[in-house]
């Protein structure tokens, strides 16, 4: 006969597999192995499969970034010297300069990671090690016959593939957009740079002009309906051929924005005037002058009724 069953489990350090042994009561026992996944030199942490899943696939994905911000390098730095307006090409340039930063740095981890696959080897199939539990059935001879039953040993089916769940893809981090006021003008593409202490100052606003081209009726409000207003000038070592700007402003909005090359010598006096066809409007004026995209002066007057 058999007997009865008893199930005893030996206690092992946490750095060896368990191992549950069920005794049969009589001259024969049956020895059941079950390894479970353990912590030690030989087996690597979940922390250290995610490393080095991370040095191995960063690369590709920061040659993706690397690309992109080569080539958007390249376009604004284009675009900076072809550019029409100061501002157009000044934004360019920033921009070129943002996506350059981002270029060496992409380059710099893409070096790092290639130097700790020195150190760290590849995600493989010892990520996740596994030793299937196996059995085995010992029979101690005995001087009488016992009738055993019949242990069956099942295999265990073949993994079809070593399961790794690889890290999430991590975006690169972009630099936060600078916001920038919208400017009052846009300059003209000059080759000329003016001279640091060029100057243009308002000496008067008049709303007519005598034949002898001095001010008349100069004042700081003007009837509403008034059809022109002459700004009056004094200029000091200009160049001809820099850029300068001037701009109408009507309750802090710009209605006029004006830019072309000097063209009237290094020192002087001048006038310009803005025409509004019916008369201006009632509000608060604002004259403003600029040498290349630097405000110079500026001159405030009121249209009434």
């Amino acid at each position: 006969m058999l007997g009865e069953w008893r199930e005893s489990v030996s206690q092992r350090k946490v750095d060896q597999p368990y191992q549950f042994l069920l005794h049969l009561q009589g001259t024969s026992s049956i020895d059941l192995g079950a390894n479970f996944l353990y912590l030690d030199g030989t087996l690597y942490s979940g922390l250290t499969a995610v490393l080095r899943l991370f040095v191995y696939i960063i690369p590709y994905v920061l040659s993706i970034v690397l690309l992109i911000a080569i080539v958007n390098s390249a376009a604004n730095f284009r675009r900076s010297q072809r550019a029409t307006y100061f501002r157009l090409r000044r934004d360019a340039t920033r921009g070129a300069w943002r996506w350059f930063l981002i270029a060496i740095a992409s380059g710099g981890a893409i070096a790092l990671s290639l130097i700790a696959r020195k150190d760290i080897p590849p995600p493989g199939p010892d990520v996740l090690q596994f030793s299937p539990p196996t059995s085995r059935v010992t029979t101690t001879s005995t001087p009488e016959t016992i009738s055993l039953p019949t242990v069956t040993t099942r295999e265990p089916a073949a993994p079809t593939k070593d399961f790794i769940v690889p890290p999430p893809t991590i975006p690169p981090t972009l630099p936060t957009p600078t916001i920038t006021s919208t400017a009052y003008i846009a300059t003209i593409e000059s080759q000329v740079t003016p001279p640091p202490n060029a100057s243009i100052t308002i000496t008067a606003i008049s709303s007519g002009i005598s034949a002898s081209l001095e001010p008349v009726n100069t004042d700081t409000e003007f009837p509403a309906g008034t059809p022109r207003i002459y700004v009056w000038i004094d200029f000091q070592e200009m160049a001809d051929g820099s850029s300068w700007s001037r701009v109408l402003r009507l309750n802090g909005e710009v209605i006029r924005s004006e830019s072309e090359g000097w063209e009237r010598g290094a020192d002087g006096i001048a006038y310009y005037f803005f025409d509004a066809q019916g008369g201006w409007p009632t509000g608060a004026y604002e004259v403003t002058f600029f040498i290349g995209d630097k405000l110079v002066t500026s001159a405030q007057f009121s249209i009434i009724n």
